[in-house]
């Protein structure tokens, strides 16, 4: 992800609510308050000038139980910002699979990746402010990640051109916008107060799908 977030304003985007999925074991519940304390602290303050004390200390643990979790301080932000990809992969094949029809599942599809980024908005933001300060591997294992979740879109997005759905198309770049549309989502709701996140997936699918169906 591009470091082009650097100079929001974090106040403003900040995450809503998120989503409470079970967790197995109280090993994953204590990753899952590491994680919401760093991505917390690295988005508002920055990777650098946050300390893995500082982590703890808004997690209200020891640093000590940190690093049975996470090598070091990289490693924490480089789950931080990869956590969000782990969500898509689980749950946009589950929207996906509740419907039999190419275009119910391209919208499902969509729907629920603009949800995670909504309910992930912390994690969303700090790929864009923070992922320079991971190694080279870092980066490319993030990048990795992040079209894994994408080629969900495009199955989606390929199977409508294979119904003959959507005309022949650039299946990447289609795929590439819908990304921007749900990322823009995150780091734009609060201009647009009175649309819900799902009419606002569903008004921009009607500009941009016009010159895309068949027929």
């Amino acid at each position: 992800m591009a470091d082009q977030g650097r100079d929001l304003d974090w106040d403003a985007v900040m995450p809503r609510p998120r989503r409470r999925y079970p967790l197995r074991r109280s090993s994953e519940a204590r990753r899952e308050q590491i994680l919401t304390a760093a991505i917390l602290l690295f988005g508002r303050d920055g990777f650098h000038r946050t300390t893995v004390q500082d982590v703890a200390d808004e997690a209200k643990i020891s640093a000590g139980l940190i690093y049975q979790y996470f090598r070091d301080k990289e490693d924490l932000l480089f789950a931080a910002i990869g956590e969000i990809f782990d969500v898509y992969n689980r749950e946009i094949p589950l929207a996906v699979q509740q419907h039999t029809e190419p275009f119910a599942q391209f919208k499902a599809a969509i729907q629920t990746y603009c949800r995670v980024v909504d309910e992930h908005r912390g994690a969303a933001l700090l790929g864009y402010r923070e992922s320079r300060s991971l190694s080279r591997a870092k980066i490319k294992a993030t990048m990795k990640k992040e079209l894994q979740s994408t080629s969900l879109l495009a199955g989606c997005v390929e199977r409508c051109v294979t119904a003959k759905i959507f005309r022949p198309i650039n299946v990447d770049v289609l795929t590439y916008h819908l990304v921007v549309l749900a990322h823009s989502w995150a780091l734009n709701a609060w201009r647009l107060p009175r649309l819900t996140r799902e009419q606002y997936v569903e008004d921009c699918l009607d500009i941009i799908l016009k010159p895309v169906l068949a027929g």
